[in-house]
């Protein structure tokens, strides 16, 4: 299904309206604004898979902390050989958005 060139005012008041507590500031013409950018975005190129010491500054934790997000199944990564390692981008993404799960222990 192909999006329409128009989209109804009342559509981006809405859309507008429902993402305020997220985006403090959302105006309509802002989201059309940001709707017409993805639209017109070139297509991207695929992202490379990260190596741990990448993936480690980009999350701002030692690569121990990413040995163990790895372990854990928090990161996707596959083990081309005992040493070499690389991250999926989308699993960092991921990681970086729904961070990880606080677990309460009881005392």
């Amino acid at each position: 299904m192909k999006p329409s060139n128009t989209i109804p005012a009342v559509v981006l008041r809405t859309a507008a309206n429902v993402l305020q507590p997220y985006l403090p500031g959302i105006s309509p013409e802002a989201l059309l604004d940001a709707i017409h950018a993805v639209r017109n975005a070139a297509p991207e190129k695929t992202e490379k898979p990260l190596t741990r010491r990448e993936c480690a500054e980009i999350l701002s934790v030692s690569v121990n902390s990413v040995n163990r997000y790895i372990q854990a199944g928090y990161l996707k990564a596959v083990k081309i050989s005992p040493r070499l390692v690389r991250i999926s981008p989308e699993s960092v993404r991921a990681l970086m958005i729904n961070g990880i799960p606080c677990h309460d222990h009881e005392e």
